[in-house]
């Protein structure tokens, strides 16, 4: 026989039932743990900042929604202004460091290297770049990283690529316009005299020209070039420099690729100047071409950039630093548990060995890191762009291996 529940029973039993759901409910959500990011709407690169910052906060709102809940961590970001100033990265970090806790730190490039980089170790946070290196950062048992080698390892890789393309037995002869005094300008062009002499048969430096940093004209170093016949003007510092190699070639009637990076590329240049100017030469980098069928990362950019860039080069590069982060969470997560992530977790699992290429949704080759340095120098790769009839194109849908080099 069923006797009715007393009321006082009744309503005790309703507050047990509440009780006992919203201790599932406590149960069910996920660790939090804060991402923070150096960004700078302020200074130099406040024109790029939106496409710069939609690129990381796409793929990290991605991960959230997606293998975060699988693995019940949800990734707080905090953005951190620091106008690439490093005075600004020193004095911000301690708040960083005090109210981030942050489990791992995206920098944008020199000023957050120079200002962190001897505390990062110490302070137990992970440092992940989206640019390139330079030589002087080749160092061991540091806690900065990139996905990406050095820029002279990048520039190797196209090298090597237009060499084999030569049909004949000859090396190829590259000349380089860069600024001295500028330690990580000049360390660009020491990287590639290194690989000439490492590979004397299959690459020659023939003339290096020293320009001002935003020179007006640099005609007569470049006839002064020309006199070497090179096949490739390497040009790695800044768009300026670009602008004007391309102009002094226009004005010595002259047909001469030249070869930049991601940060001074040819989309970059090509604002400047007529596409026409730059036909036939290059931007290479350790990801893949923005514009590449097979990444993917262009449609989780589509779908939850929430910032007015665009998907391009500078988002892309980003969206390959935040990939990084992430596949170093998810290697932590196995390995400590999703309620024990750390700086320290995410720094062992950076360094427990490589990352494979599906990880990173077709915008990055496979990453290696080891304590050696803070960059892959194994299984290195790139991929480049140049301009043809106008338009930006793919030089090899392949990825294009880069010669091993010894630290310079």
């Amino acid at each position: 026989m069923n006797l009715p529940i007393p009321s006082v029973a009744r309503h005790a039993f309703a507050a047990a039932a509440l009780a006992a759901g919203l201790c599932g409910a406590v149960q069910a959500q996920p660790h939090q743990y804060t991402i923070s990011v150096s960004l700078d709407y302020t200074g130099p690169f406040a024109n790029v900042m939106d496409s710069w910052w939609g690129g990381q906060q796409s793929v990290f709102d991605w991960w959230n929604d997606t293998r975060g809940k699988q693995l019940g961590v949800k990734l707080n970001v905090k953005t951190h202004d620091m106008r690439y100033d490093p005075s600004m990265v020193a004095r911000t970090w301690p708040q960083v460091l005090s109210q981030d806790k942050p489990i791992v730190f995206l920098g944008m490039g020199t000023p957050d290297l120079i200002s962190l980089m001897k505390r990062l170790p110490n302070d137990k946070v992970p440092m992940i770049m989206g640019t390139a290196m330079l030589g002087p950062l080749w160092t061991p048992d540091g806690w900065h990283f990139s996905y990406r080698p050095t820029y002279s390892h990048e520039f190797a890789g196209l090298f090597a690529h237009l060499q084999s393309k030569l049909g004949e037995n000859r090396p190829l002869r590259i000349g380089t316009v860069s600024t001295q005094g500028l330690a990580g300008w000049v360390d660009q062009v020491n990287g590639v005299v290194a690989l000439a002499k490492t590979y004397p048969d299959r690459f020659q430096v023939v003339s290096s020209q020293w320009v001002d940093p935003q020179p007006i004209s640099v005609t007569n170093q470049v006839r002064e070039m020309a006199k070497e016949k090179p096949d490739v003007i390497l040009v790695g510092t800044n768009t300026a420099q670009v602008v004007a190699t391309a102009k002094a070639l226009k004005e010595l009637g002259l047909k001469i690729p030249i070869v930049t990076s991601s940060h001074n590329g040819l989309n970059e240049a090509a604002k400047a100047i007529a596409p026409a100017d730059l036909e036939g030469s290059y931007s290479v980098f350790a990801f893949a071409p923005y514009n590449d069928p097979s990444v993917k990362v262009a449609e989780i950019f589509a779908k939850y950039n929430k910032t007015k860039g665009t998907w391009g080069i500078t988002s892309a590069q980003t969206a390959g630093q935040a990939l990084l982060a992430l596949a170093a969470i998810e290697r932590a997560v196995a390995k400590v548990g999703a309620d024990k992530l750390s700086g320290q977790a995410v720094h062992d699992a950076l360094l427990a060995g490589p990352f494979e290429a599906d990880q990173f949704l077709g915008l990055l080759p496979p990453v290696a890191l080891t304590r050696e340095a803070p960059f892959p120098t194994e299984r290195l790769a790139v991929k480049a762009m140049t301009m043809k009839n106008g338009q930006l194109e793919a030089v090899s849908t392949d990825w294009m291996p880069v010669p091993a080099l010894a630290k310079w």
